[in-house]
């Protein structure tokens, strides 16, 4: 029996695959120059830079096994803000980069939107390693 999509939890691959897909996403766009004036590498560059660090920072965040000990739990929950900041970025840059690069503003908002939802996701991981991993347990 399937469970019903609203009674569904998002888990730790979830969160990863939403942070490749941005990442993919932020690349190919950022590519393609009909959207991105190409002579503008520096502000495009650090767009595509930050994109890649939430998805390696929630890739590392997942790998990181937190029963070991209390320094890798602080590790995993470090690695899990850090993602969520650089969700914060992402979403400032998106909204410089749409009166420099005159985005359509559906573009805009799809790619904030993908930003936000990815960064919620993984707020509820971090919270949910939270109260699973009380660092009194760990």
């Amino acid at each position: 029996m399937s469970v019903p999509e609203n009674e569904r939890t998002v888990g730790r691959l979830d969160v990863n695959t939403k942070a490749l897909n941005l990442c993919v996403y932020t690349l190919r766009i950022t590519a393609n120059p009909k959207v991105f004036i190409q002579d503008q590498d520096a502000f495009t560059q650090k767009i595509r830079d930050v994109a890649t660090d939430i998805h390696l920072l929630c890739w590392e965040a997942n790998n990181v096994n937190v029963c070991k000990s209390m320094e890798r739990y602080k590790t995993r929950i470090e690695l899990q803000a850090r993602a969520i900041d650089k969700c914060n970025s992402l979403c400032a840059l998106i909204e410089i980069a749409k009166p420099l690069y005159h985005l359509a503003t559906r573009r805009v908002v799809f790619w904030t939107d993908r930003t936000v939802k990815l960064r919620e996701m993984i707020i509820n991981w971090k919270n949910s390693d939270i109260k699973r991993l009380k660092p009194t347990e760990v």
